[in-house]
């Protein structure tokens, strides 16, 4: 059996929301994540890097989860990275910075 080391900064305020690292500390790659669920029909979630906000993405539905991936919008360092997070009417926006931070 493998197991893989994640350090992730997530929490549950209705659904699970929060920061994901990716693969790597040291891949560039990291995500932003808001699953859909009680009766949400917009979610947003954004990647911070230094805290200067990089690029978001916006879910208006309410199946699909928002998942934004720090490499679509440059190459971040993953422990100066933070995931933005809201969700209107479930929980209020605010981030989840990088469990490993530098």
């Amino acid at each position: 059996m493998v197991h893989i080391a994640r350090a992730d900064n997530t929490h549950v305020t209705c659904v699970l929301h929060g920061f994901v690292s990716g693969g790597s500390q040291t891949d560039g790659s990291f995500f932003a994540r808001v699953y859909p669920g009680c009766g949400s029909s917009y979610r947003q979630c954004s990647i911070y890097s230094y805290s200067t906000l990089r690029g978001y993405d916006t879910i208006y539905d309410t199946t699909s989860t928002c998942s934004s991936w720090s490499l679509s919008f440059g190459n971040y360092t993953e422990c100066a990275g933070a995931a933005g997070t809201d969700d209107p009417g479930v929980f209020s926006s605010h981030s989840h910075a990088a469990p490993n931070q530098c």
